[in-house]
């Protein structure tokens, strides 16, 4: 999507008046920009299937995890009664992996609803956009087309363009970077955040079992 999203960026805000007035071919010029647009059009109707896919894969796996977050509660209590603080233990670091993937579920979800909202925009602005290239196709196609002294114009905005869309797999590439670099953080993250979470599990067994020989305490008696 990082390709295409600049690729679409650049098209929405480009200048069909400009590109004529440069060409010294504007019908070739228009008939160019409008394919380019309404490729761009059909890539954005298959990333939005997927995404939409994708976010209904994620509220599926959210409902699952909520179940089983309050299953591993219930199991934990069940084992303390029994005696079996060990698996207690499991069962409450269990029921903790639920609550992070719970966590990090709701935010992809969030994430895939605003990646529908701009992806819907970026359609709508395309979509003007392709409009309004036809019209000036048309426009074009009724005048006179001889424009020998735009001809350099034309050639330099074709180069731009050409190196316009070179350096997009450059762009891509720094991305790719810029991730490799947050996943080595996140995993220094994930581990202190381990420990965090190991000191909870023990304050909640130690509660546990504290009430457990009350309840024996008050029985005996």
């Amino acid at each position: 999507m990082f390709r295409v999203a600049i690729q679409i960026k650049e098209l929405i805000s480009s200048n069909v008046t400009s590109v004529i007035e440069a060409a010294s071919n504007p019908a070739k010029m228009l008939t160019l920009l409008q394919r380019e647009i309404e490729e761009s059009i059909i890539a954005l109707t298959g990333e939005r299937t997927r995404v939409a896919q994708a976010k209904r894969r994620l509220e599926a796996s959210l409902v699952q995890n909520d179940l089983r977050e309050a299953d591993w509660s219930d199991k934990a209590k069940i084992a303390m009664d029994n005696g079996r603080e060990d698996l207690a233990r499991q069962a409450l670091l269990a029921r903790e992996d639920c609550r992070q993937a719970i966590a990090r579920l709701k935010d992809e979800i969030a994430g895939t609803d605003a990646s529908l909202a701009e992806i819907d925009a970026a359609m709508r602005e395309l979509e003007a956009k392709r409009e309004e290239t036809r019209a000036q196709a048309k426009a074009q196609m009724a005048a006179d087309q001889a424009s020998a002294g735009g001809a350099a114009g034309a050639a330099s905005r074709a180069e731009a363009h050409l190196n316009r869309i070179a350096t997009l797999e450059q762009r891509a590439h720094y991305a790719v970077e810029d991730e490799l670099a947050a996943r080595t953080n996140a995993s220094v993250d994930r581990e202190i955040e381990e420990m965090g979470r190991a000191r909870a599990i023990d304050a909640e067994v130690e509660a546990m079992r504290a009430a457990t020989e009350k309840k024996a305490a008050r029985k005996a008696k």
